[in-house]
């Protein structure tokens, strides 16, 4: 009885270091996604589920709640995370260190994936006197910093010479002061976004639609940045016809320091689930996520890692120049 006992033992400390062992050597990658009141969140976990279940003691990717996809960016930069979530155009603005990232160069991103395209919605609480983006003006409006959609919000709206009285607040925050009715309008991203969602259960909200005018200007004050979106009548209660919007394209990121084996591999994985991967959200299932190649010669600008360039060369696809990192040349 006593041997038996000393046996099982053994094999219990044999099975637990073994695991230990293997859960040891995976590579662990810190995931930069957004708060997960908004529905990108639910993207990137599914995406991290399907690849941690594939390169199981391989990989362990960790989703971590961020402010956004500027905040993924700086975080990109720092070391924070090893990869994350944000506006193509944004990624590249930051890579050649131009725009508004003039003097915040990062020479190290890498591009993964080309992403989904998304509106940028303008919502208003109905009732507040807006019915349109030129109504904004000096209206209070939710501004949180570290997202691309403020970001392109801004840029957009400036173009048009509106300025609304933006309130700096946090994703979650701004969410909870739209409930509040202490401000009026904010902006949010996506076909059928949760927050929005949350919202319309407590009150009735305003799309604001652009005109094909409005983003010709954007076009000329930003080049190629003035993406645009049809949202279809009725995705929202309430919103019974289609609304024109202003659009971006988002994609995933990692940094040079992160080992071309580990990128490969996830990459391969992500493109074998892209399906299921793209069906987790409407944002990524009506962004058109699963034609993964194709969005990322479509919209991304910043070179990809040596690890998805071998990934996608093994799937059978050609390398675009510009997309080939200097130290893969």
């Amino acid at each position: 009885m006593k041997k038996g006992l000393l046996m099982l033992t053994i094999i219990f400390f044999l099975i637990s270091f073994s695991s230990s062992e293997v859960f040891a050597r995976a590579y662990r990658i810190k995931w930069g996604a957004v708060s997960p009141r908004v529905g990108s969140f639910a993207y990137v976990t599914t995406m991290a589920r399907a690849v941690n279940k594939d390169l199981k003691g391989q990989v362990i990717i960790s989703v971590m709640e961020t402010g956004g996809f500027l905040d993924n960016i700086l975080r990109l930069r720092k070391g924070l995370v090893q990869c994350g979530l944000t506006h193509n155009l944004a990624a590249y603005a930051c890579y050649k260190g131009i725009a508004d990232f003039k003097g915040k160069q990062a020479e190290q991103l890498r591009g993964l994936w080309g992403g989904y395209v998304a509106p940028v919605l303008q919502v208003a609480i109905k009732g507040k006197g807006i019915n349109s983006i030129y109504d904004l003006n000096g209206k209070p409006y939710v501004m949180s910093p570290g997202t691309t959609g403020g970001r392109l919000s801004r840029m957009f709206l400036a173009s048009l010479g509106i300025k609304p009285n933006y309130k700096l607040m946090g994703i979650s925050s701004g969410i909870d002061a739209m409930k509040a009715g202490s401000v009026e309008a904010f902006y949010r991203i996506g076909p059928l976004d949760s927050s929005i969602l949350e919202i319309q259960s407590t009150m009735d909200v305003v799309f604001l639609p652009v005109t094909k005018e409005d983003l010709a200007k954007f076009e000329k004050a930003w080049p190629h940045h003035a993406l645009q979106y049809t949202l279809p009548a009725n995705t929202y209660r309430g919103q019974t016809k289609p609304v024109l919007c202003l659009a971006y394209a988002c994609g995933d990121y990692t940094t040079t320091k992160v080992p071309e084996d580990v990128i490969y591999k996830i990459v391969l994985s992500v493109f074998k689930h892209r399906k299921e991967i793209a069906k987790s959200v409407p944002i990524t299932r009506d962004g058109n996520w699963q034609d993964m190649w194709q969005q990322t010669v479509d919209f991304m600008e910043v070179p990809l890692h040596r690890g998805a360039i071998k990934a996608y060369r093994e799937l059978g696809f050609k390398i675009p120049e510009k997309l080939i990192p200097p130290e893969a040349k």
